[in-house]
């Protein structure tokens, strides 16, 4: 008993420490970026069904700031997860190797699993780049990976904030709530698989079931079969 609430206590420090790091790159990058934070956190995004040529829609995907922003991206996924992997015990025992004994290994792990999220990301880019040129979309109109980006941006904010508040009050979520949040991510990718059809759609370039098949392959696809590999 008492090393089980060891255990506890060690993953709610390790977890306090990554979100209180999170929370200072946040703060920086509101004050280093104040216009750009502003456009690739705001929630406006899913109430347009049409490409807007706001502050954020123009950054170039291998600009200093993109590759930030994504890096933020995806340390912040990297803290999703590792609060899923700390909150399961089943979750725990599935993966032996991965046993985080100390303050120190659980960040380096978050920053490792960052990393790998950050090289995902570039894969997919590359994806939506080939698929863009193989269905004949010329590269400007295969902005949606900016969109998609965007979209996780804010919803990652939103999970951040959702972990954090467990983390500091109980660290405690509960079955329920996890069932709550696979909900909620699952009309989350419905929705912007949803909102990207439009937002290509006002494009005019295209007919509805070219775009539908280009979304499929390039966003429908991967997402099952991520999801599968998770589950």
């Amino acid at each position: 008993m008492q090393e089980v609430l060891a255990e506890n206590e060690l993953f709610r420090n390790i977890a306090m420490a990554i979100a209180m790091l999170l929370f200072i790159v946040f703060a920086v990058s509101r004050i280093i970026y104040p216009k750009l934070f502003s456009s690739i956190y705001s929630f406006d995004k899913f109430l347009n069904f049409r490409y807007r040529e706001d502050f954020g829609s123009g950054i170039r995907l291998f600009s200093t700031e993109s590759f930030y922003f994504t890096g933020v991206l995806s340390l912040s996924f990297s803290f999703g997860i590792l609060c899923i992997y700390f909150f399961h015990s089943e979750l725990r025992a599935a993966l032996p190797w991965l046993e985080i004994t100390t303050l120190l290994w659980g960040i380096a792990v978050w920053l490792i699993l960052g990393v790998a999220i950050q090289f995902v990301m570039f894969l997919k880019f590359l994806f939506v780049r080939i698929f863009g040129w193989l269905f004949n979309i010329p590269a400007e109109e295969t902005r949606h990976f900016q969109e998609f980006q965007s979209f996780n941006h804010s919803f990652s904010i939103l999970l951040y904030a959702i972990l954090s508040i467990s983390i500091y009050v109980r660290f405690n979520f509960p079955m329920v709530a996890l069932e709550i949040l696979a909900v909620v991510l699952v009309i989350y990718l419905v929705f912007r698989l949803i909102n990207l059809f439009f937002k290509i759609r006002s494009l005019g370039a295209c007919s509805n079931l070219y775009i539908f098949s280009y979304l499929c392959t390039t966003e429908l696809m991967p997402t099952l079969i991520g999801l599968k590999l998770i589950i």
